[in-house]
């Protein structure tokens, strides 16, 4: 059992409306999100709210969401995946265009889609979605694909939160993934 518990990062203060403008403002935020994270370690799943975030400017989503997200996929960012909640059109739009630059994605939690660069993963995490659990290569055969295209896919559909993703223990011996769909909050 995993001693590591989620953590909620609200991206405006309750009750707020605000519009985000500035990379200061976005960096001065990945910092707060920093100091959050490195406090609570070791974090399990991230929930980003954006809730009262009327909307943001590409500047400002980029150094605070793309600069972090950019992040974890190098893995110097220690979550177990990561949700947006609280979107609206305005900031989903923003933060989809912000990931898609950066060829990363992102899970939007409240409608259980995934944002961003999405091209080879759309197929990957509907095909998920119909198990209950499953190894990357079960994944792999039922979509034709290579066993080391899908641990990359896989990847990183768990880093955005879509997947969660736990060590199991095959009966082969060695070391396999065992893989849920759904966000890792669940």
């Amino acid at each position: 059992m995993s001693d590591r518990k989620p953590l909620l990062f609200a991206v405006a203060a309750a009750g707020a409306s605000v519009f985000l403008a500035t990379r200061e403002d976005g960096a001065t935020d990945r910092k707060r999100l920093g100091t959050l994270l490195d406090a609570a370690h070791p974090v399990g799943a991230l929930t980003l709210d954006f809730t009262g975030v009327a909307a943001m400017t590409l500047l400002y989503a980029d150094e605070f969401l793309g600069r972090f997200y950019t992040s974890l996929a190098a893995g110097d960012v220690d979550v177990q995946g990561v949700r947006l909640v609280g979107l609206n059109e305005e900031t989903r739009y923003t933060l989809d265009v912000v990931l898609t630059r950066r060829r990363l994605c992102g899970l939007d939690g409240d409608q259980d889609t995934l944002l961003g660069y999405t091209t080879v993963l759309e197929a990957t995490y509907r095909a998920a979605r119909r198990f209950e659990t499953f190894t990357a290569m079960e994944l792999a055969e039922t979509l034709g694909l290579a066993a080391t295209a899908m641990n990359n896919r896989l990847t990183r559909l768990a880093q955005a939160g879509a997947l969660v993703r736990e060590l199991g223990q095959p009966a082969h011996g060695g070391r396999e993934y065992a893989y849920r769909a759904g966000s890792a909050q669940r």
